[in-house]
């Protein structure tokens, strides 16, 4: 029996060690906004399959400007801006999630009127203070935002008082700084005294987080079954719970 037991032993130290062998380091570039259900969905990948995911958060400009830089990626998460890397990834981006596109206000605050354009642009002239992510960094809440104060006419009312920031905005809704934050729907997840309103009907936008592995990944397998883990149907619960809509 002692013998069995240390035959055993060894057998399942030998698989490990083979299982640990072949685990990969993948090497995930992810936008802000997909933040929330990368950070809750990797750690279930690495236990179920060993490899172990590192991912860089950042604005999705300052990603693309990276790869573009011939920075190392196995895997890239964006919402738009495809096009400008195209030659930097391997077949067609795969959509993993949307969420949608608007402003977040505190819960304890009347509901703003933004049915329409004019009720949108009085809404916004009425706010004392706001706060976005700067469109400079390719943040999708910011690039949106500045074309609807554009499209309005109160670009130049609005950035007087607003706060522009290099990074996700509703941090500053929830400690009172600001009236009104300019956000996707899901940035409302891990702040109970926010709420989100969508824009006018005009302005209202779907936002879909897309999957493209690395045209020179170096683990590209394990980043192709990260790929699809997150796309799976076992994924699907976990994306809901943080606001988003599998795609």
């Amino acid at each position: 029996m002692s013998r069995f037991r240390t035959l055993t032993s060894i057998l399942i130290l030998f698989i490990v060690m083979v299982a640990t062998a072949n685990a990969g380091e993948i090497n995930l570039f992810c936008a802000n906004g997909a933040r929330l259900m990368v950070s809750a969905l990797t750690p279930e990948f690495e236990r179920a399959t060993s490899n172990r995911v590192v991912t860089k958060f950042e604005e999705p400009g300052i990603l693309r400007k990276s790869i573009l830089n011939d920075e190392a990626f196995d895997l890239i998460i964006l919402p738009a801006g495809w096009d400008e890397v195209s030659t930097k990834i391997s077949g067609n981006p795969i959509g993993i999630a949307h969420t949608e596109f608007g402003i977040l206000v505190r819960a304890d605050t009347p509901k703003p009127d933004t049915s329409s354009n004019d009720a949108l642009k009085r809404t916004l002239l009425a706010a004392k203070s706001l706060v976005y992510t700067d469109p400079k960094t390719g943040a999708i809440n910011g690039v949106l935002f500045a074309r609807v104060i554009e499209r309005l006419g109160i670009a130049e009312e609005i950035n007087k008082k607003s706060k522009i920031v290099s990074g996700p905005p509703v941090a500053y809704l929830a400690r009172g700084e600001v009236d009104l934050a300019v956000a996707l729907s899901i940035g409302a997840v891990d702040f109970p005294n926010v709420r989100f309103v969508p824009m006018s009907p005009e302005f209202q936008a779907r936002v879909t987080f897309s999957g493209a592995i690395g045209a020179s990944a170096r683990e590209p397998a394990a980043a192709k079954a990260l790929l699809e883990f997150l796309t799976g149907p076992s994924a699907g619960p976990v994306i809901r719970s943080k606001g988003y809509e599998p795609s």
